[in-house]
C-alpha cells in the first residue's frame, strides 16, 4: 500500500512513517529533508507536492498522514507561519490529493493536538475565521496583528481547533465517496518542538497544567511511538469503521480536564 506522510522526518511522524514501512508498505515522507522536498508553509511547495504526487501515483494512494506543525515563537517561527503551515498548509494538500484517495477509497489522518479539549480560549482564538475564511494572506496579516499585541501563543491552538472543525465538517461528504478522514489529537509529547522541554521550567508547567495519568510518578513525557502506533492504525484499513472521530490520545488529560464533555 502506498502511503504518504506530512511532516515525517522526525518525532511523530518519523515514528509513523518506521511503523508503517516495518509493515511492508510504500511510505514517502514529504518535508523539507524527506522524499518529497517541500515547504508546505508556502503555495509553491503545497503544489509542487501536490503536482509530485499525482505524477508518481498516478493510480491513487491509500492514505495520507497529515502530521506537519510548528508552535511558533522559536527559530524565527512567526504567527502568521504557524497559520500557514498547520492550517492552510495540510488542507490544501489532502484536498489537493483528494482525487488519488478516492481512487483507492483512501484513509485520511490529521493530527491535532488535545489543545483543543483544554486549551486558552478568549476573543483572539481565530479558528472559526480561519474556517470559514479562504484568503490566507489576509489571515497572515492579521495573525502577525495579534503577535504584536502579545497573542500569537494563540495561533497554535487556533490552527488545531480550526483543522479538528475542518474534519467534522468534511467527514460525512468524503465518507460517503468512499474516502474516511479522522484526527488524532496528542498530548505531552517527548519530540522536539519546544526545545529543552524536559530540563527547563516548562516541564513542570506542561505536566501540572495537563496531568497524564498514564505517565503519573514517572516525571516524563509521552512517547512519539505511542502516537504513532495510534496514527498507523487510523490510517489503516482497520479503522474504517471510524468518521470524523478525534481520537485523544494523551495519556488522560482530556479525561481529566473536561470529564462532562462528550465528543
Amino acid at each position: 500500500m502506498v502511503y504518504i506522510v506530512i511532516g515525517g522526518s522526525k518525532g511523530i511522524g518519523k515514528c509513523t512513517v518506521d511503523i508503517l514501512r516495518a509493515d511492508g508498505h510504500q511510505v514517502l515522507d514529504i518535508s523539507r529533508s524527506g522524499d518529497i522536498k517541500a515547504d508546505i508553509g508556502k503555495p509553491e511547495g503545497r503544489r509542487h507536492v501536490i503536482d509530485t504526487v499525482h505524477e508518481m501515483f498516478p493510480d491513487g494512494i491509500d492514505g495520507l498522514v497529515a502530521n506537519a506543525g510548528i508552535p511558533g515563537g522559536i527559530r524565527g517561527q512567526t504567527a502568521a507561519d504557524v497559520i500557514s503551515v498547520n492550517y492552510f498548509g495540510c488542507v490544501e494538500i489532502i484536498e489537493g490529493l483528494y482525487d488519488l484517495l478516492e481512487k483507492k477509497q483512501g484513509n485520511v489522518v490529521v493530527t491535532t493536538s488535545a489543545s483543543i479539549a483544554y486549551g486558552p480560549r478568549s476573543k483572539y482564538n481565530i479558528d472559526a475565521l480561519l474556517t470559514s475564511c479562504d484568503d490566507e494572506q489576509r489571515l497572515r496579516e492579521f495573525a502577525m496583528e495579534l503577535e504584536a499585541g502579545g497573542h500569537s501563543f494563540l495561533m497554535y491552538n487556533s490552527t488545531k481547533h480550526a483543522l479538528t472543525r475542518w474534519v467534522k465538517r468534511v467527514a460525512p461528504s468524503w465518507a460517503a465517496r468512499g474516502v474516511i478522514i479522522n484526527g488524532v489529537a496528542p498530548g505531552g509529547v517527548d519530540t522536539d518542538i519546544i526545545p529543552n522541554m524536559k530540563t527547563g521550567p516548562l516541564f513542570d508547567t506542561v505536566t501540572m497544567a495537563n496531568p497524564m495519568p498514564t505517565v503519573y510518578k514517572n516525571r516524563d513525557l509521552m512517547t512519539p511511538e505511542s502516537i504513532a502506533e495510534t496514527i498507523a492504525f487510523m490510517v489503516s484499513p482497520k479503522a474504517r469503521g471510524n468518521c470524523g472521530t478525534i481520537v485523544y490520545c494523551d495519556g488522560g488529560s482530556s479525561a481529566i480536564v473536561n470529564t462532562e464533555v462528550y465528543y
